[in-house]
């Protein structure tokens, strides 16, 4: 069902340079200042191809996207950036700090054919935008280079995969790359064998993405262009041709490494009456005042981390709405038909969901915000609705004023996200944050050819 293949990383020459001194996050969370950062740390980092400074339009020269191209060629030539000398799917570990403790979530990066959605093999949960998927088309189409793996989870009940890689794990030689909050090891396994039994574990699951929905539909959208140019040409396609596949990190649903952190929804200037708001919301939902200051402190974090955990099966969907005059829990009302409000068309998986409560009983109900309005921008406008993976800078952005009303959710658990996407549906925006990301420029896999 899955067809993952080796290939010849593309990988920096620990002999030329520092490992942690050219790596970077991907590009959709760097923001401006630690853009400039990465681009300081070394002429090598791998920014310059990620996301780098130059015209965004890729019409004109010179823009980043060809200074991208260059930047990959000079650095190959250069023996900075070396081919793996046999194809090799490439064991990884990420350990990283969550609450104070070292957790460590092991994965596989392989190259993975790419599968139309209909085939329901590649199952995706979130909707794209146009935007990054423009900027990452133009970035592909100018490198033919997947710079970072997608990042997609799967099932092991059977134990398939962890037996195909047990050996592996146990003799690796692993690079290691020490960041100081995150530790990177990175095992090539070119053993044939091995890959066979590795392949042939994937070949009978399904797989859902995690994180990358703009960038497998970019690779999708470049491999179809590929596909057409060799037409042109008078030629046929070749099914195994390296545009076929992308760069994946694969990661067990039930590692103990992986971590879905919650989006929090950060509220603006709404014009409404905080009181009206919550009258409106008795009539779906359960209120109940919470003892906090309004300062944004850890106290304040406490209570309200204490009164999401605290739910029940009679308290289904909670999250806490947190502003400087003090806090509720908020959780819908079981004797109130309150789903029948919903748009329709969803699965009950998506019915289920947190995050579906919140942004249409109290984000668009109470507050009259629509989270596809704000997300798509309109000019002039300021948006309203902010999202934040961070409890404590979302209520902190309230205790500064910088912000009106923070609603504070649970993280939604892997399996929900797994059975929306079998069903077909999608999640609403910001439903997931999946932490951490996989790192760029670890291992790199040119799209020419995979052997």
């Amino acid at each position: 069902m899955t067809d993952i293949r080796a290939f010849r990383g593309l990988r920096y020459d620990p002999a030329r340079v520092e490992p942690q001194d050219v790596i970077c996050p991907p590009y959709d969370i760097i923001g401006p200042d630690a853009q400039a950062e990465y681009h300081a740390r070394s002429p090598f980092n791998i920014i310059r191809v990620e996301l780098g400074l130059g015209s965004t339009d890729p019409r004109v020269l010179p823009n980043r996207y060809a200074d991208a191209a260059t930047c990959l060629a000079d650095w190959t030539s250069q023996g900075v950036l070396r081919r793996e000398g046999a194809p090799a799917v490439y064991l990884h570990a990420q350990t990283f700090r969550l609450d104070g403790a070292r957790v460590t979530r092991r994965g596989l990066i392989v190259a993975c054919r790419l599968h139309d959605w209909a085939q329901n093999i590649v199952r995706p949960h979130e909707h794209t935008r146009a935007g990054p998927k423009r900027d990452r088309l133009a970035l592909l189409e100018a490198t033919g280079t997947n710079t970072s793996p997608l990042w997609l989870v799967y099932h092991d009940e059977d134990g398939g995969v962890a037996r195909a890689v047990a050996d592996a794990w146990s003799g690796a030689d692993a690079a290691l790359v020490d960041e100081g909050d995150e530790i990177h090891q990175l095992v090539p396994v070119t053993d044939p064998l091995q890959i066979g039994r590795i392949r042939q574990a994937f070949a009978s699951r399904p797989v859902y993405i995690a994180d990358g929905h703009h960038r497998y539909e970019t690779a999708i959208h470049y491999r179809d262009a590929c596909r057409q140019a060799v037409r042109d040409r008078g030629e046929v396609p070749d099914p195994d041709a390296g545009y076929e596949f992308a760069m994946v990190l694969f990661v067990d649903s039930r590692d103990p490494g992986l971590v879905i952190r919650p989006y929090h929804r950060v509220i603006g200037a709404t014009g409404k009456d905080l009181s009206s708001v919550l009258g409106h919301l008795e009539d779906m939902c359960n209120i109940l005042s919470l003892s906090v200051s309004g300062n944004g402190d850890a106290k304040d974090l406490g209570a309200i981390e204490q009164a999401l955990g605290d739910a029940t099966s009679t308290d289904d969907h909670p999250c806490v709405l947190y502003t400087r005059q003090g806090a509720w829990k908020v959780s819908p009302r079981g004797d109130v038909a309150w789903k029948e409000t919903l748009p329709g068309g969803h699965s009950d998986a998506w019915q289920g969901l947190d995050v579906v409560s919140v942004d249409w009983l109290i984000v668009q109900g109470g507050f009259g915000i629509e989270a596809s309005h704000e997300e798509a921008g309109h000019p002039g406008e300021v948006p309203r609705l902010r999202y934040s993976p961070d409890a404590s800078e979302a209520i902190g952005l309230v205790a500064r004023g910088e912000a009106e009303v923070a609603i504070l959710v649970r993280p939604t658990e892997v399996g929900q996200v797994c059975a929306v996407a079998d069903a077909g549906d999608r999640m609403p925006p910001k439903s997931t944050y999946f932490y951490p990301k996989p790192t760029t420029g670890l291992v790199m896999n040119r799209l020419d050819q995979l052997a």
